[in-house]
Formats: C-alpha cells, structure tokens, sequence
C-alpha cells in the first residue's frame, strides 16, 4: 500500500488563496500579509471555509474578528495548527 503524505499547511493554502484570490501561488508566502496578497475580507472568509473542507475540521470565527485578527498567510497556519491542522 501506497502511503499517502499529507500535503504542507502552506502547500494547501497557496493553492487555495491562489484560486481565492485569483493570484499566482509562487508569490505567496508564509509572511506574505493578506493585504499585499489582494486578499479581502470575504476573500478570508471563503479561504477558511476551504480549509475546513480541506481538512474536515470546523473553524468556529466571527468574520469580522477574523479580519482584525489574521493579517498574513502564517496567521491562517497558526489558526490551522490551532484547531489541529500540523504543519512538518
């Protein structure tokens, strides 16, 4: 039996922020901030509802805290990581 590697926290975030926000995936960055990203409030929202999807988890997040809260790509991880999604 093939073992199949989970794909990196940030793998699947570039994909996902990429299609989101309809950038290329090789600009993005654990540090890249959401802003310089073009990445908008309700951008971030359907990106964590992808990765609840992804990862069959739920992220229970006011929208509007979310978007005060999370300013880079390495804060989706963290919030990830918090709720169980682990990064190598």
């Amino acid at each position: 039996s093939t073992e199949v590697m989970m794909a990196e926290p940030i793998e699947v975030l570039r994909k996902l922020i990429a299609k989101q926000a309809n950038i290329d995936p090789s600009i993005i960055e654990p540090d890249s901030t959401l802003d310089e990203l073009g990445v908008t409030s309700l951008d971030l929202v359907e990106i964590i509802f992808s990765v609840e999807d992804e990862y069959g988890i739920s992220i229970p997040l006011d929208a509007n805290e979310a978007w005060k809260t999370i300013k880079t790509v390495d804060d989706i991880i963290a919030l990830g990581d918090s709720y169980g999604i682990k990064g190598a």
